[in-house]
C-alpha cells in the first residue's frame, strides 16, 4: 500500500466512524435533549415566564425592550437594549432569592397594571374598542396569576 491508498482508507474509516457516532447519538437523544440547542444555563422558570407572560397573545400585554429596560431600572440593574429574550435573560439572570424573583413580579405587576389603566381609558374613550380591550385585561389578570403561581413553584 502506498501513501495514497492509506489516506483514503484514513478517510473511509473517519467517515464511518463519524457516521456510527452521529447514529449513537440519535438513538441516544431521541427527544433531542442531548442537542446544543436545547441546553439552557437558565432555570426552567425563565423559560416558562417568556412562553407564557411575554407573548401578547396570551398575557394580553405587549413588554417592549424599553419596558424590560425600565423594570430593571427599578431595580437598579443595567442592561443594554438587544433582542428581547436577551433582554429578558440579562433582566432575569440576577435573580438569585425569593425576595429577588419577589421584586421581579412587582415590576412585571406594576407594568401589566399600568398597561391595563392604559385599555380601560381607551375603552371609555372609545366604546366600541370595549370588548377588544376587555379581552386583553383578562389575560393580563390571568398573566400575574401565573406569575405567582411560577413564584409559588419554583420559590416556596
Amino acid at each position: 500500500m502506498d501513501m495514497k491508498d492509506l489516506n483514503e482508507l484514513r478517510n473511509e474509516l473517519r467517515n464511518e466512524f463519524e457516521e456510527m457516532q452521529k447514529r449513537a447519538m440519535e438513538a441516544a437523544c431521541v427527544d433531542d435533549s442531548c442537542s446544543d440547542e436545547s441546553r439552557e444555563d437558565y432555570p426552567d422558570y425563565l423559560k416558562a415566564i417568556y412562553e407564557e407572560i411575554l407573548p401578547p397573545v396570551k398575557s394580553g400585554i405587549y413588554f417592549s425592550r424599553w419596558d424590560l429596560k425600565g423594570m430593571a431600572a427599578e431595580l437598579d440593574e443595567s442592561f443594554a437594549l438587544d433582542v428581547r429574550e436577551r433582554m429578558f435573560q440579562k433582566f432575569m439572570q440576577w435573580v438569585a432569592t425569593p425576595e429577588d424573583f419577589q421584586a421581579v413580579t412587582e415590576q412585571f405587576n406594576r407594568n401589566i397594571d399600568s398597561k391595563c389603566d392604559m385599555y380601560r381609558e381607551y375603552s371609555e374613550k372609545y366604546p366600541a374598542t370595549k370588548e377588544i380591550f376587555d379581552v386583553k385585561i383578562e389575560k393580563a389578570q390571568k398573566a400575574k396569576k401565573y406569575l405567582q403561581k411560577v413564584y409559588v413553584e419554583f420559590f416556596t
